[in-house]
């Protein structure tokens, strides 16, 4: 039986929400989107994610300062966060509290890349589909 990657995709472009939430879905995943920081946190202090995929640069609160107030929560820091941007380096997501980074636009292979890196997503390829198999 196989379960479903649970991600929270924070992003305020809606272009690029859509086009990030087509690819995790395709990839067998379960997809909720918050278009600010605010949201974000409403979000993950109602459901535990397997993974979260922050925008670094949005209005009002940033990806990082959203970070760091995701990290004082309870179970903040048992969740990956992974940072998307087009221009902050790896170091400034590292020091906010992030997990890693992952080059913005989205594409399949570095999604692929990102959930097998943190969480227990695996390609199946017999199958071809995308799945997380149940220990």
């Amino acid at each position: 039986m196989s379960i479903r990657i649970q991600v929270l995709l924070v992003e305020d472009d809606e272009i690029s929400a859509q086009a990030a939430r087509t690819l995790l879905e395709r990839l067998g995943c379960v997809v909720d989107h918050a278009a600010d920081g605010a949201a974000a946190i409403s979000l993950f202090s109602q459901q535990s994610y397997d993974l979260i995929l922050m925008d670094c640069q949005m209005p009002r609160m940033d990806g990082l300062e959203t970070t760091a107030k995701i990290r004082n929560m309870a179970q903040g820091w048992v969740t990956p966060i992974v940072g998307t941007s087009s221009n902050l380096s790896r170091l400034q997501c590292l020091d906010a509290g992030m997990n890693d980074i992952m080059p913005k636009p989205f594409l399949l292979s570095a999604l692929k890349m990102t959930l097998a890196k943190w969480t227990l997503w695996e390609e199946d390829f017999n199958a071809g589909i995308y799945s997380r198999l149940s220990l």
